[in-house]
């Protein structure tokens, strides 16, 4: 039995378009501020919906809650709760256009809340210390994942699915 060629790339685009769509997906990308360094930010929502914003500052020291506040400020499609305490900041709720999400790890099983984590070099590493505590690194990553204590969702490098589609056309069947 053989396989054409249009069948298989008709396979391989499908492929990836179920992939995509059964895995979480970066939805929307927003670039805030001005200044000489940057930063991404990232916000993954419970459904699977993720964020990624952009963020440029000049300020010699700036955490990565001031990161957020900024960034709140500038976006009128994002709004934040949250709590603040003697230690710091606790991150209850975010909604950016019609994705929401809000919790306080107090629902079994205890993952309803925002997980912090950064990546200043390397792999993403969750947070041990708030947001206020953390000194926002030019070059680095944030991200905050909603209800599960997984990584931050891979952004796929620009034009990764393009290469996939593509190796799939590329290979040809020998007889």
């Amino acid at each position: 039995m053989s396989i054409s060629f249009a069948t298989r790339g008709a396979a391989a685009i499908a492929s990836v378009v179920v992939c995509t769509s059964v895995h979480a997906a970066i939805v929307d990308t927003f670039t805030v501020g001005f200044g000489d360094k940057s930063a991404s930010i990232q916000i993954d929502f419970e459904n699977g919906n993720g964020y990624l914003i952009n963020y440029s500052w000049s300020a010699s020291a700036q955490s990565s809650w001031d990161a957020m506040l900024s960034v709140d400020a500038a976006l009128p499609q994002m709004s934040m709760l949250y709590d603040t305490y003697s230690f710091g900041v606790f991150l209850t709720g975010v909604s950016i256009g019609a994705d929401t999400n809000y919790g306080q790890g107090d629902v079994e099983p205890y993952e309803n809340y925002w997980h912090f984590w950064t990546k200043d070099s390397g792999q993403w590493e969750q947070a041990m210390f708030g947001a206020s505590d953390h000194p926002l690194v030019n070059g680095g990553s944030d991200a905050w994942v909603f209800g599960s204590s997984t990584t931050p969702q891979n952004i796929p490098a620009p034009g990764a699915a393009v290469l996939i589609m593509a190796s799939a056309f590329g290979a040809r069947r020998r007889r």
